[in-house]
């Protein structure tokens, strides 16, 4: 399970790379505020990087649910990614 949990790390680092052009330490806690260039509409670009690299569609709810590194990775593993 860590390994799992590892790799998904490593590609929700890189789509904080590739959409934010974010390099920084990622912590489950990580979240706009740490974030510059989180805001409404790179959210929408991420949203959009989850549902392609994952293969998942999500749910109006869901995309409001990813506020941090935490809940997003705590919504894959729910959906099983």
């Amino acid at each position: 399970m860590v390994v799992h949990e590892q790799a998904v790390r490593s590609d929700v680092a890189e789509l904080f790379r590739d959409i934010f052009e974010y390099d920084g330490p990622l912590s489950l806690h990580t979240s706009p505020d740490d974030v510059p260039r989180w805001d409404s509409l790179q959210h929408i670009a991420l949203v959009h990087a989850v549902e392609k690299t994952f293969g998942l569609s999500l749910s109006m709810d869901e995309m409001m649910e990813l506020v941090d590194v935490g809940t997003i990775e705590r919504l894959l593993h729910r959906r099983g990614a």
